[in-house]
């Protein structure tokens, strides 16, 4: 068993510590590199899937890496009662890939692209409910 002062010799750094630049770089670097492979792998898993062309995986990707990035951003910067303040990667989610893959196979592109639009808009008016499903 370890007691509380040996414990706390082992601990570099406290949770509101700011970490000295190279390490926090680094940290970044590590974690951007860990998120990147599944904001890339569902955008292809949907286009392969659905029998998508080169170019437009390609775009798709890149679509992917963008927004999610922009969206990353605004969750860190926090601008009004957009963001939470803190480090928060926003990628792509698995949970639509079967559909989505339906969609771009019968429907093509456009078809992918209003569901998942539609799709958005309940996630915005989840959001913006949130706050009854606090505990009081």
């Amino acid at each position: 068993m370890t007691t509380d002062a040996s414990h706390a010799a082992r601990v570099l750094y406290e949770p509101d510590d700011k970490l000295p630049p190279p390490l926090a770089l680094g940290l970044g670097l590590q974690f951007a590199v860990l998120c990147l492979a599944g904001i890339v792998l569902t955008p292809a898993i949907v286009i392969r899937g659905g029998g998508g062309s080169e170019s437009y995986l390609a775009w798709a990707v890149f679509a992917a890496v963008g927004i999610s990035g922009v969206c990353t951003i605004l969750q860190a910067v926090r601008l009004g009662r957009i963001g939470s303040g803190h480090v928060l990667v926003m990628g792509t989610s698995a949970t639509f890939i079967a559909v989505c893959i339906a969609a771009l196979a019968r429907g093509g592109p456009g078809l992918m692209a209003s569901l998942v639009v539609v799709s958005s808009l309940f996630q915005f008016l989840l959001s913006r409910r949130l706050s009854l499903l606090r505990r009081r």
